[in-house]
């Protein structure tokens, strides 16, 4: 019987996780981050409501829970780095930044220090055998598949974790946390939200927390000036909705943003890329093979691609054109369905 630490937000996939290695015979306990300081006036808001509805579901449960509180750290290595990007006009992947230093980091290392011989999470992957190492891998539920998000987690930590769902389907998982009646059994999905909004927009709340500075300028198609924008850090490569009537009748992309401008296009093929230059690569195994696949989002497919990598810098070549390759966002490299590396995006070709 091993200790396991349930890293538990009070929603049902990670409810579940700890119901299931706590019938496996493990000694479960559920840790929580807590984001958001007791003042009202905090900015942060994922912390309270997912402390108390991990409290409730872990009394459910009958096991211990501890709360690692991460409230001074928490804006400096997530939200900081996530307003420079938009200021910079990129776009920033927090998610993947916080499972990288603070969920598989920080809150593994509590874990880790009251007694735990690992964490699980109710997050949708598996663990594989891989080139004598422990690796992430795809789930099973293609839908739900959060491998893209964990694309920076290093060896060190895989074979410290565990993910008890990534051999389920999002289905199988209600339907056997309404069997046990588990309180979360109906509770949606969680939206990562870690940061009140107030009708904002992410990189809008970013700008108030920081005081930052609006770098406003022009949207321009062929040249051409049409009208001011909002400031470059409201826009993103590939956004479609919320530019008004830029181009009356037709479908309007943001195809480039830059240092005083927002460049658009009508045409979705004026956003496909053959190539393009990422850099802080981290890289999870000995040998790299020079074919693999990569994905550029979350929810994009993950294509057939070639690299020539020089330091943590890599050129990605792609066998099919990528659509709207974003500076900033993670790209993910895989060897079928085997996470071996991740960089960021610096531009397309």
């Amino acid at each position: 019987m091993s200790k396991i630490a349930v890293a538990m937000s009070g929603g049902v996939d990670s409810s579940l996780t700890a119901l299931l290695l706590r019938d496996a015979g493990h000694d479960v306990i559920g840790v929580t981050m807590q984001l958001q300081h007791d003042s009202p006036d905090s900015e942060v808001c994922a912390g309270d409501h997912d402390v108390i509805y991990a409290s409730q579901n872990a009394k459910f449960l009958g096991i211990e829970h501890h709360v690692c509180k991460v409230c001074d750290i928490f804006p400096e290595i997530i939200f900081r780095p996530a307003w420079d990007d938009y200021s910079h006009a990129r776009t920033p992947s927090p998610c993947v930044r916080c499972n990288e230093f603070i969920k598989f980091g920080i809150l593994l290392d509590f874990a880790l220090s009251l007694g735990c011989d690992a964490m699980a999470t109710g997050h949708y992957v598996r663990v594989v055998d891989y080139q004598n190492s422990r690796r992430i891998a795809r789930g099973l539920d293609p839908r739900k598949d959060q491998s893209y998000f964990l694309s920076g987690i290093s060896n060190k930590v895989t074979p410290r974790v565990l993910f008890p769902l990534g051999g389920l389907v999002k289905t199988e998982v209600r339907e056997l946390a309404a069997k046990y009646g588990l309180p979360s059994a109906e509770t949606p999905d969680s939206q990562n939200i870690c940061i009140i909004q107030n009708g904002r927009t992410f990189a809008e709340a970013l700008r108030d927390m920081f005081n930052g500075e609006i770098v406003q300028g022009y949207f321009t198609m062929h040249g051409k000036k049409l009208r001011p924008h909002k400031g470059i850090h409201q826009y993103t490569v590939g956004q479609r909705h919320g530019l008004g009537d830029l181009v009356p009748q037709k479908i309007s992309f943001v195809k480039a943003i830059g240092p005083e401008n927002v460049e658009i296009t009508t045409d979705p093929h004026d956003l496909d890329h053959t190539s393009l230059h990422a850099y802080g690569a981290i890289w999870h195994v000995d040998h790299v093979p020079d074919k693999c696949f990569a994905q550029i989002r979350y929810r994009s497919p993950a294509v057939s691609c070639t690299t020539k990598r020089d330091g943590d810098k890599v050129f990605v070549t792609f066998d099919t054109p990528v659509h709207a390759a974003t500076p900033g966002q993670i790209i993910a490299f895989y060897d079928g369905d085997t996470v071996i590396g991740r960089a960021i995006i610096d531009s397309a070709c």
